[in-house]
């Protein structure tokens, strides 16, 4: 156990707790999910002393944002602290959306910045994300070193720096951001080849629903959007903690709902109940036509979107498949080419194959979107992580979870460009797109797919390579003996077994993996036509048995 990366999937996450008993932090972290206040101050010390290692100034700057979590005022305190013992100056930037973060780091030429967040988690947890001085998050080399130094600090406490460095002066990152996008407004239009004036045309008369999940976009985002001619009505509130029963993280990315569902069943996230609402005060008449824009819901931080679209019965999440794949057709329709998408490996089969046809090359990466960004910066074969246009790039990174990773203009340099995950410029982005695609628009083909979880399982167990792979590997042939089916290797998938191929001339794609926050093991299975559920739950049942104490 000692030794162990801390980071997960995005960043290092667990239940807030006051506790300040002697107990090691970092075993409290992986046996009991709690972030401490004495875990905090390891992370921004260690996290400082490989900054440092890297960093060409004496004295790197590190920029700091948080969102709104009861318990996230201590742990600013103690990662700011840690930090500063490091030798690192430190600037707070206030509560601010994730890509906020990401814009501020920039603006200020910092070596790196630390966002305090627990992203869609709910306000009970918080947690860290790491950005390196390209605005980029960090990737899993840099946060075994930040791990090798966090275990050594919580076990040897006499070894840990005690610099007393510069915190800088307060810094309004919301504003910084709120600019940004007000840019990012006057941008988009161009890009795609439609009128600012258009920014309605692909939603109902009765305007937009927002769901910014009482993150920092809340109380401004929809009151500028409604300046520039969207009627837009949030429904989540800051009175509330923060994802509570709203917000991108608690949809699926195929989820759907009849009418007669929303209008007559009760529902606890409030951006379900607010469409029923408006079914019930039409007197059970949909208010809309099929393929309109009814809503949008971001996650707490900010960073991913998911829309909601009328359907000829009832209502359907648009996910990030299918907004990357309306984006990049926008592109086209305005006379790009040479696109490139970037997909992890949750999304659907069809995706890539209808990209193909399209002209548009396709790359599958690892879960996270920093993998998406790597392959999509690697795929321009410039020198360097930042992108040299004069254009916005022809770029796009997707997951169906709503993560979608586009080109954004450096706020100091012309003609450059990084790449951000921003579920707001992604909303805007999309009410472009498919003004632009109009009638034209047309759905990707979706396949059949399953993904479930194995909560509570030893992820020691299992790592996509060993004994027990072997086994499961050996159950899938015994059950789908005509499958032709091979082992592929995903950099940045750690503990995934991933066996694509096909069966009857049928593509199928078999991935099992740890999660990289929770002690839980997933399961997806995803093929064209052909439904799998009995397969599924033969091989969930084995793997319970196997990887549950």
């Amino acid at each position: 156990m000692v030794g162990e990366r801390l980071h997960g999937t995005d960043g290092i996450r667990g239940k807030v707790s006051e506790d300040i008993s002697s107990e090691n932090p970092i075993e409290k972290l992986i046996f009991q999910r709690e972030f401490t206040p004495a875990l905090s101050h390891i992370i921004g010390l260690s996290s400082g002393v490989a900054i440092s290692e890297i960093s060409d100034n004496s004295e790197p700057l590190v920029v700091i944002g948080w969102d709104r979590r009861d318990g996230n005022s201590k742990i600013v305190e103690h990662i700011q602290n840690g930090l500063s013992n490091s030798g690192c100056r430190t600037q707070l930037v206030g509560e601010v959306p994730t890509p906020g973060l990401h814009h501020c780091l920039l603006l200020l030429n910092a070596d790196a910045g630390m966002m305090i967040t627990a992203s869609h988690n709910p306000a009970s947890d918080s947690g860290v994300k790491l950005f390196d001085n390209n605005g980029y998050k960090t990737m899993p080399m840099f946060e075994d070193k930040i791990s090798e130094l966090a275990w050594g600090f919580s076990l040897n406490p006499d070894s840990q720096p005690r610099f007393n460095s510069e915190k800088m002066p307060f810094f309004d990152g919301m504003t910084a951001y709120r600019k940004y996008l007000k840019k990012w407004i006057d941008m988009i239009p161009h890009v795609v080849g439609v009128s600012k004036d258009d920014i309605s045309n692909s939603t109902t008369e009765q305007g937009l629903i927002l769901d910014c999940s009482g993150g920092a976009a809340t109380d401004w985002l929809s009151f500028g959007l409604t300046r520039r001619g969207l009627l837009c009505e949030e429904v989540s509130s800051r009175d509330d903690p923060i994802n509570k029963n709203c917000g991108a993280g608690e949809f699926n990315s195929t989820d759907s709902w009849t009418n007669i569902e929303l209008m007559e069943n009760e529902h606890q996230h409030l951006l379900l109940e607010e469409i029923g609402n408006r079914l019930r005060s039409n007197d059970g008449m949909a208010p809309w036509s099929k393929g309109q824009l009814v809503a949008a819901a971001l996650d707490g931080d900010g960073d991913r979107c998911l829309l909601l679209e009328a359907t000829n019965d009832g209502i359907k999440i648009v996910d990030g498949d299918q907004m990357a794949f309306d984006w990049l057709n926008s592109m086209i329709f305005n006379g790009n080419d040479d696109l490139t998408l970037a997909h992890s490996i949750e999304s659907d089969l069809f995706l890539p194959a209808t990209c193909t046809d399209m002209g548009i090359k396709t790359i599958q990466t690892a879960i996270g979107d920093r993998w998406l960004s790597d392959a999509l910066i690697e795929n321009t074969n410039q020198e360097g992580v930042l992108i040299q246009d004069y254009s916005m790039p022809a770029l796009c990174g997707c997951e169906d979870s709503g993560h979608i990773v586009m080109p954004v203009p450096h706020p100091n340099e012309q003609n450059c460009w990084s790449l951000a995950g921003d579920g707001a410029a992604t909303l805007i982005a999309q009410l472009f797109a498919r003004a632009r695609l109009s009638d034209e628009r047309i759905d990707i083909p979706r396949g059949w797919k399953i993904r479930q979880p194995i909560k509570g399982t030893n992820r020691a167990l299992w790592d996509g390579k060993n004994a027990l792979s072997d086994e499961v590997v050996q159950l899938i042939q015994d059950k789908l003996p005509k499958a032709k089916l091979s082992r592929k290797i995903i950099e940045g998938e750690s503990s995934l077994l991933l066996l694509e191929g096909h069966l009857s001339g049928e593509r199928l794609s078999i991935g099992i993996r740890n999660s990289g926050t929770e002690a839980k093991t997933s399961l997806t299975i995803k093929s064209e036509r052909t439904e799998f559920g009995e397969l599924a739950t033969q091989l969930i049942e084995f793997l319970s048995g196997k990887l549950i104490d």
